[in-house]
């Protein structure tokens, strides 16, 4: 059993949970909990090692063997090492390390998602977990915006990083990976209301910062603006709920009639 917080394994996955350079630099990230297990054995996807204490029940260490034959190196950890490598108040007793999925990407995209500049962890979580249910195909990350793979995002997507393509999106290259879609800019207030746009065309839908909006670089190459009727009194909504309002009514349109 590891014991102590120094042990190497232990300062990996620590600094996995803390540094984006460090996530970045080992192509890798951490996921916690039981559920979590479960949806990466669902998967299939490789795992490279487990950190469990030893309050498993049978269920858990039915899944710790299970994420065994997925490649991981499996270590048994003491309580205090566990809360030390966690990223949330309440200790899992069980996390694993993952290699950041390199998920197939469709040749032609019908519907994709451009995030621009989000700053804030929980709003790109419930981004990624909407994009999933709504059947995105891929989501673009620009620079500036919040790691995707940070354990806030992570928690708050639910399973959608080991489905849906995330890919880093460079200014010199947005034209050429946006080719074929025309692309909307959702705005507090400008352009044409949300139900009105014909989203049964090949489709990429921007969702910028909530302080500025969409960059310079994509709004440069957008097709037009998109916006949510409000009343008033409202100023604008929440970037992760305007997304899931957008991306719904994509749904909608797009239902066989």
């Amino acid at each position: 059993m590891i014991s102590s917080t120094t042990n190497p394994h232990v300062k990996q996955v620590h600094a996995l949970q803390t540094k984006r350079l460090a996530r970045e630099r080992e192509g890798a990230f951490v996921v916690e909990g039981i559920r979590w297990a479960r949806e990466v054995v669902a998967a299939g996807l490789p795992v490279r090692q487990v950190l469990h204490t030893d309050h498993l029940d049978e269920r858990g260490r039915g899944l710790v063997n299970s994420l065994a034959r997925l490649g991981a190196e499996v270590r048994i950890v003491s309580d205090k090492v566990m809360a030390a490598c966690t990223d949330t108040q309440s200790p899992p007793g069980i996390l694993a390390v993952l290699p950041i999925p390199e998920l197939v990407v469709a040749d032609s995209l019908t519907l994709a998602l451009v995030v621009d500049g989000l700053t804030d962890p929980g709003n790109m979580g419930t981004l990624l977990r909407t994009a999933l249910a709504v059947g995105v195909q891929a989501v673009f990350i620009t620079h500036g915006t919040v790691d995707p793979f940070n354990p806030k995002v992570v928690r708050g997507a639910m399973g959608a990083h080991l489905h849906l393509p995330i890919i880093p999106l460079e200014d010199a290259t947005l034209a050429h990976r946006l080719e074929g879609l025309t692309i909307w800019l959702a705005e507090a207030g400008g352009g044409e209301p949300y139900t009105a746009v014909d989203w049964r065309r090949p489709s990429a839908l921007v969702i910028g910062g909530e302080a500025r909006g969409p960059g310079q670089a994509l709004r440069r190459i957008a097709s037009g603006k998109v916006h949510i009727p409000m009343a008033v009194a409202a100023e604008s909504l929440n970037a992760a709920i305007a997304a899931a309002v957008i991306l719904f009514e994509v749904v909608r349109q797009r239902e066989p009639t």
